[in-house]
């Protein structure tokens, strides 16, 4: 009988298989962002996690400032816009309700501290209702006894924990820990592809979001890593420095909203849950001159994407946008993700356009009251850059992202495993179940049969080598001392087998195992730029050591009209 290598090797390796079972239950952990039915068979998009036990299907965003969780009920309020809204339309916009009465796994407490929540960062929430609480990855994995803050405060339209469901991903994340202490995960990392959401099929791609490593696949060309800036307004930490911002016409020739000297680099804060970017209102006001916009101040939208800038059709801006980054990362956002129709949830929970003949321009400027702020650069960016976070190692890292990605190439991010294991366990399935249970399951079905299959072919070899080693043995020892009998053929068979057994060859070179990606010059989890090779397919990759024009003065009545933002 004829063994191929991976065989071999397997048997080889079983023993450094076993010993090697923590690094292989911890791949990355992937989820999808999308369009989720919700309870009431409305749809919202979003990272696609289930709550409570029966499982309730609910749209999260990802935030880098939130160190907790938050979600909805039916107590929650609506914003200042949505007063008077149907309960069906706030639960729309909310991403879901969540009925906390119909879950098992509810566990209410009487305050914030008795949950295990974060102490930091959300003081102005101090009328919610906290407890912990099951969120389901699928339907056979689960993160148990997470805390949680059902809202209960008022608050200003555009905080994104009033606007939605909220998965707090900061650098103090009690999601993140409730999977490192469960040894779900390898590393306290994840990383953020948000996809496309523009107008048209031809322009909405769904996202993902990975936590334990990064989708290598969903990266583009070099990248950029930063350390977290502490004792910056920007209270995730995720602080860039943007050289330029410059608008690129369809006619191929581009101009920078930046003066051109050496001073003009302003700081931004990274924030993948607000709808849009902020700017200084110098620079909004370049924009409008560079584009050659005549009217008066834009409106306002009062929509999803709120407070954006509301243009008619025929006047709207119809380029792209790029923003450069400090050393050299350019990131350009094509128009379809910059201007989107005015998106608004209707009485009936269904996304409508609230004015047919406007579109919104995802920039805000920073005027009056928040003239002061950090800008911020959030879904739009996003939607043409790659997120990695590093919480262990406090730094980020910026890739351009392939948002039309078929495949997958997840890499795992964390302490190595031993030179010689092999292992490359499949991520869970990404899509969240309502029927989940509130058991957890390391291993599927299809894991189950592969080792019960590979167990027994192993024992069958073992077993054969026994007999054939027994019956040698019996015969060297039968035969006359002074005439050494001959070497069958089916014995120079059982040596060859028994080198294969005793020394594993180097791998062909389409079969290498999982390779460290080379690492830059300092510590952490860091991943030399490199670009993907075309064509790769889909796997488990390891990586194992942790290692302008000056402002034009402008009419007063384009300065005034933002809203109190904080």
């Amino acid at each position: 009988m004829m063994w191929t290598l991976p065989t071999a090797a397997f048997l080889v390796h079983i023993s450094s298989s076993l010993a090697q079972a923590q690094c292989a239950l911890s791949p990355p952990v992937e989820l999808a962002i999308r369009n989720i039915t919700l309870p009431n068979s409305l749809l919202r998009r979003g990272v696609a996690l289930s709550a409570g036990t029966p499982a309730q299907p609910l749209a999260f965003a990802v935030s880098s400032y939130w160190n907790n969780s938050y979600i909805h009920d039916g107590s929650s309020p609506c914003d200042s816009d949505s007063r008077g809204a149907t309960p069906i339309q706030c639960g729309a916009k909310r991403g879901g309700f969540f009925d906390e009465g119909s879950s098992a796994t509810w566990k209410h407490v009487t305050n914030k501290t008795a949950s295990g929540a974060n102490p930091d960062n959300d003081g102005k929430l101090f009328d919610d209702l906290w407890g912990t609480e099951n969120l389901n990855i699928n339907a056979t994995f689960s993160v148990e006894d997470v805390p949680i803050s059902i809202v209960r405060s008022e608050g200003q339209p555009w905080n994104p924990t009033i606007d939605i469901n909220m998965l707090g991903l900061g650098n103090n994340s009690t999601f993140m820990a409730a999977l490192s202490s469960a040894n779900a995960i390898a590393s306290k990392t994840w990383g953020l592809a948000l996809g496309w959401q523009g107008a048209d099929a031809s322009h909405q791609t769904d996202g993902s979001l990975v936590l334990g490593g990064f989708d290598a696949a969903r990266t583009n060309g070099t990248n950029a890593t930063y350390p977290f800036s502490k004792g910056t307004p920007c209270s995730g930490q995720l602080v860039v420095t943007v050289s330029d911002i410059s608008l690129n016409f369809k006619n191929g020739t581009t101009a920078g909203l930046l003066p051109p000297s050496t001073g003009s680099a302003i700081r931004a804060c990274l924030s993948p849950d607000i709808p849009w970017m902020t700017i200084p209102l110098e620079y909004w006001l370049n924009f409008l001159d560079l584009t050659d916009y005549a009217g008066n101040e834009p409106d306002r939208s009062r929509g999803l994407s709120y407070w954006g800038m509301n243009f008619l059709k025929e006047e709207v801006y119809d380029g792209d946008l790029t923003i450069r980054l400090s050393p050299g990362l350019d990131i350009r956002i094509p128009n379809h993700q910059l201007v989107i129709p005015d998106y608004s949830v209707n009485s009936e929970g269904f996304i409508v356009e609230a004015n047919s003949s406007a579109r919104e321009i995802l920039i805000n400027s920073l005027q009056e009251q928040n003239m002061n702020d950090m800008p911020s650069l959030g879904r739009p960016f996003f939607s043409s850059a790659y997120l990695l976070v590093d919480e262990d190692n406090e730094q980020f890292t910026l890739w351009n992202s392939n948002p039309t990605a078929t495949e997958k190439q997840l890499v795992r991010l964390g302490p190595a495993c031993s030179s010689g294991s092999t292992i490359t366990p499949a991520s869970p399935p990404t899509d969240p179940s309502p029927e989940a249970s509130s058991g957890n399951t390391v291993i599927n079905s299809g894991g189950i049969a592969g080792i019960v299959i590979g167990s027994l072919a192993g024992l069958g070899l073992v077993a054969l080598l026994l007999f054939r080693y027994y019956r040698r043995h019996h015969r060297l020892r039968s035969a006359p001392p002074s005439a050494p009998a001959p070497v069958p053929a089916s014995e120079k068979d059982d040596a060859r087998v028994s080198s294969y057994l005793a020394f594993k060859p180097e791998m062909p070179t389409d079969r290498q195992p999982p390779q460290e990606l080379p690492l830059e010059q300092h510590t952490g989890y860091t991943v030399q730029p490199y670009e993907m090779a075309a064509g790769s397919g889909t796997g488990l990759l390891e990586q194992g050591r942790w290692s302008g024009t000056a402002p034009r003065e402008r009419r007063a009545d384009m300065t005034h009209g933002m809203a109190e933002m904080s």
